[in-house]
Parts: C-alpha cells; structure tokens; sequence
C-alpha cells in the first residue's frame, strides 16, 4: 500500500471527522451482520440435517452460542426462527452498505470538488513566473484529468476501509469456527499477498508514465485550438494529426499495459484462492470439522474473498494513483505570491505620475536560467498625458506593463506611484485603476455585454453602450439578432481580429477614469477604424492617463511624449517632433516605415494621421 496515498486521503477526511467515524462504525456494522447471516448456516443447516449435537448447543464455543439461538424458538419454529434472523441480518447489512456507499459517495465528492477549487485558487495567486515557465498542459492535466484521479484515490482508500472491516470481522468469526482453518488460511492469504506486491513497483512506474502521456494529450489538444489558424495556414493537418495520435496511442497502450497487468494479478489470485479452498476441505476433514461447521467455514471463506481481492486490487490501484496524488498536492502546496497582502494604501487622487526608477527585472526561463528584459530602466508616466513607449520586439514593452500592473515585482529598483512604492498600494485598488487593450485574444467564452463589462460588473446598459461607441463597435452590434447578448464563441473565435480588438477597447474604455493601456490594441484594425479610434483617443487628451504601446508609428505621433526602449533601457524620450528632429533611433524607424508605406507595403503614413 502506497503510505503517501493513504496519509494525503486521511488528512483529506479530517475535514469531515463525524462523517469519517460514522463510516467506519457503519462498515463495522455491516461487516458483522454479513458474518452472523452466514454463521447462522450452521444451526440452519443443523436443523435440516437433523444434527442434534448443534441444534441442542452441546458442541461448545460459537457452536453452542447458535444452538441456543435454535432453541429460542421450540423444535417446531427452529427453522423459521433461523431464516428469519438470516433474512433480518442480510437486511441490515444492505441498508448499511447503502448509507455506507451514499456517505463515501458524499465526501469523496465533498473532498474532489475542493480540491479543484484550491488548486483553480493557487493558480490564480502564484506568482506570475510559475504560469509563464510551466507547461499549459501539464497544468490542465493536473486540474481536470488529475484531479478526477483524486477521486479515485478517495473512494479507493475508503473502499479499502470496508474491506479491512470485512476481512477483520469475517476473520474473527472464522477463528471461533475453527482457529486452526483460520491460522492455515491467514498464511496462505499473506503468501499470496506479498507474491502480489511483486506488481506494484512496476504498475507505480507505469502510472507516472500516464500523467506524463497525458500532459503531452493535453498540450496537443490545446495546441489544435490555439494554432488551428497556423496549422491551416502551413497545410501542417497531417502533421498534427500524427502528433495527436501518436500521443493518444501512448496513452491508450500505456492504459492497456495497465490494465492487462492488473487483470493478470487478478487472474492468478482466483486460482490461488482456489487451491485455498481444496487445501481447507483436506485439512478440515483430517482434523474434525463437521460437516455444518465446514460448509459455514466455507461459505464465510468465499464471502471474505472477494473482500480480499479487493483490498489487494485497491491497494495496486492505489500505486498507480501515487503519481496523480503527488502531482495534486504540488499544486495544492504551490507557494502563493505575497505581494497582494504586502500595501494597503489608496490615495486620494493620482496627480502626478508613475515612475520606473533604475528597475531591472529578469523572466526565469524553463530550465531556471535568468533573462533580463529590463536594465536600469528609469522613466516617467504623467498623469492626464499620452505616452507612447514603442521598440523593436523584446526591447522590453510588454514587461513594463507587466510591472505596472505588478504581476511581477522588479529585481532592483523601484515602480512609484506619486511617490509611493507600487508594493504599498493596496493591489486591488491600484489594478482598479489600470484598464488595458491589448493584442491578445482575452475574451471570454461569453457575450459581447458580458466581455465588455468584464472589468465593470456592475455598469449600466448606458455605460457598455458608450464604451461600445467608442470602439466603434456598436453599430456591428447593433446589427446582430441579439445585439450585445451574441455569443462570441471560445477566446472570441466567432469575430473577426477587428471586432475581437475593438471589444477589448471597449472593455477598457468602460474604466473611466485612471491610466488606459493600449498594447498594440490597434493592430488588426483597418486604416479608417484606426483612424476613428484614434480621434476617441485624442479627444481624452488631458482627461485620461493614456499608454500606447505601438509598432505603428501613425499612432505614436498623436502622443504628448515618445519614450524609445532598446535592449530593456530608455535609449531617448521626447515629443514626436523632437525626437524625429535628433535623428536618433526613432528617426530612423519613421524614414523606414515612410520608405515601405511608399512601396505600398503598409496603408499608413506615418506623419499625417488621416486615412
């Protein structure tokens, strides 16, 4: 039996102590009614025969304990008295066994659902690196498929509860039958007990092979939906169909193994109780044992067996379980970020600005190599201005938003906030301040109102409509049968690049008030919709905190001030106009993109910010 199994179940259950104890009594009970319906063959059995030494309790022991049960009732009702008192025990017992499958049914449920729950709970309160450096798969593996898994340990543990209850009461009333046939059948039992565990390192080894052909399953089902688009694109069906099947073969043949192994110790056990059952009649009938007593001995022997078999089984299942076990529990002991509960300051109003002082900050790669992204950087957000930050790809963008809005704390250096350490704000009400557009797919799998109103669950019609006006999103709304309660399908795969980026800016439009993050939010937008957004954008100039993010440099040139990165640090910062005049590195980038929009290689100027 695999310890760390049954110790991580049995912590699991003190949740529920009343209920855990309530089983325990219940398998109990239902193990000794089980063992007294079939002892009573022996005074049944008497009376049919006509064995008076047993009908008259002249045999001693158990024997004379159950021949005056049969004398309770006079000669003449014996028999009735018996099958009564059979048919009574054999009652209770299925109404024990009920509640006992009903409360273990309850709290494996009750046990799996939290589970779930706090593992989904880590998830969203880890720190940020943990999620970028794991695999999407090996998590989702561990949350669904995992974590069912639990389940199966609970119940098996549980299961392995009753069946001890079972052995052991069944084994009680076989010692007081006959200690001799009880002392030959426990060594028999135990030789073949150990000649099971002889499975158990292998079927151990072959259920950590499992999670790790599963986490791959997962990672190619989640690929097919995130890459369909690629896949097409480069005519890779075959090949990805290949990696599925491949990987999904893995799984199966790994199950097959698994099984085989199992039914095969399963098949070998059988035929070993069998040669239990032929040893016991030989050396019963050598000893003495009479007939009535043997045929109950047996019966209870045959009852017991498949208790058992199950308590080996449960306890081979169980080593193929350990590997799910254990990977739940890293993820139910996954160390949670400290920062939200570090500040809890809130100001009164935001009147200055952000700053990045001298912050340095690098990603922890797979293999726990360090990258930085960010090298002393030191630059200034003011409130109620346009800033637009634009670099080459990797010149740390993107980690700046990240920073901003503290999924990650800097290496060194500092993020203020009129003056205040980000780290001394109270989390919550700093990201309520914060609203971001950006170039990924972030929708839900829900309705356009639902996914507008996201970050504002509590804002009007009005104010979704408005927020929708200023995307210019609304009149294609508009134009849908059910108008903003349309369904946009997963990650939004119903709508166009277009319409998936405007609701975004829709979304953070419906913040009103505090810094507007647009990442690349404008990229899949046509040249007249930008245009558009743009002037919705300008006309907040002075009322809101506005950030872009930008490769298109049109957009950059309606900005109060220019901050150019290259290599995770400021290489220059200042208006459009005067960074174009130092011929510097964003000069350089507008010349490039006026060359190619000339070529016809892109449909927007850089300068002139008209269609």
């Amino acid at each position: 039996m695999n310890k760390t199994v049954l110790q991580w179940v049995m912590r699991a259950s003190r949740q529920y102590p009343v209920s855990s104890l309530f089983l325990i009594l219940v398998s109990i009970l239902s193990s000794v009614a089980d063992g007294l319906s079939i002892t009573l063959l022996i005074p049944l059995l008497g009376t049919i025969f006509e064995d008076q030494a047993i009908v008259a309790g002249e045999t001693g022991g158990l024997m004379n304990i159950l021949g005056r049960i049969a004398l309770l009732a006079g000669p003449e009702n014996q028999l009735f008295l018996i099958a009564g008192l059979i048919v009574g025990l054999i009652t209770i017992r299925s109404i024990l066994v009920f509640c006992d499958q009903y409360i273990v049914a309850w709290m494996s449920g009750q046990i799996s659902h939290q589970i779930r729950s706090r593992i989904y709970a880590n998830l969203l309160g880890t720190d940020f690196q943990f999620i970028r450096t794991n695999d999407n798969g090996k998590l989702l593996n561990t949350l669904d498929g995992e974590a069912w898994n639990t389940t199966d340990a609970i119940t098996s543990v549980f299961a392995l509860i009753t069946n001890v209850c079972m052995v052991l009461a069944f084994t009680t009333i076989l010692l007081f039958i006959s200690w001799h046939l009880t002392l030959l059948v426990a060594v028999l039992v135990v030789a073949i007990s150990l000649l099971r565990r002889l499975s158990d390192k292998r079927m151990r080894r072959m259920g950590q092979q499992m999670i790790e052909a599963s986490e791959i399953l997962y990672n190619r089902s989640t690929e097919l939906f995130d890459n369909m688009r690629m896949i097409r694109a480069f005519g890779r069906e075959k090949e990805a169909q290949r990696a599925y099947d491949d990987a999904s073969i893995r799984l199966f043949g790994l199950s097959i193994r698994i099984g085989n192994l199992a039914s095969l110790a399963s098949a070998i056990q059988e035929v070993l109780y069998a040669i239990i059952f032929a040893t016991i009649i030989f050396v019963a009938i050598d000893i003495g044992v009479g007939g009535a007593a043997l045929i109950a001995f047996l019966a209870l022997l045959h009852r017991m067996q498949p208790h058992v078999k199950k308590f080996d089984e449960t306890r081979t299942r169980l080593q193929a379980l350990a590997a799910s076990v254990k990977a739940v529990t890293e993820l139910l002991e996954l160390p949670q970020w400290s920062g939200r509960s570090e500040g809890g300051k809130q100001l009164p109003v935001l009147r200055d600005g952000v700053r990045f002082d001298d912050v340095s900050f690098s990603y922890a790669g797979k293999s726990n190599e360090r990258r930085y992204a960010l090298q002393g950087l030191t630059l200034d957000l003011p409130f109620n201005q346009t800033t637009a930050i634009v670099g080459s790809s990797g010149a740390g963008k993107s980690t700046l938003t990240n920073l901003l809005f503290r999924f990650h704390d800097p290496d060194q250096g500092r993020v203020t906030v009129d003056g205040v350490p980000l780290d001394e704000l109270d989390l919550d009400w700093w990201r309520a301040r914060l609203s971001i557009a950006g170039q990924d797919t972030d929708l839900i799998s829900g309705s356009l109102r639902e996914n507008i109103a996201y970050g504002s669950p509590d804002a009007t019609d009005a104010a979704i409509t408005r927020a929708a006006r200023g995307a210019k999103i609304h009149d294609f709304i508009a134009s849908l049968p059910l108008g903003f309660d349309t369904k946009v399908g997963t990650r939004g795969l119903l709508l166009s690049g277009g319409q998936r980026q405007r609701i975004q800016l829709a979304r953070a439009l419906m913040r009103e008030d505090g810094i507007l993050i647009l990442d690349e939010a404008t990229n899949a937008l046509d040249a007249m919709t930008e245009h558009e957004v743009l002037d919705v954008i300008e006309s907040l100039h002075g009322k809101r905190t506005v950030v872009l993010i930008s490769h298109r440099l049109s957009t950059t040139m309606r900005a109060d001030r220019v901050i150019v990165l290259d290599n995770g640090m400021v290489a220059e910062q200042g208006t459009p106009d005067e960074l174009i005049q130092a011929g510097g590195i964003f000069a350089d980038m507008v010349k490039l993109q006026e060359f190619n929009h000339r070529l016809g290689l892109t449909d927007r100027p850089v300068t002139n910010s008209a269609p």
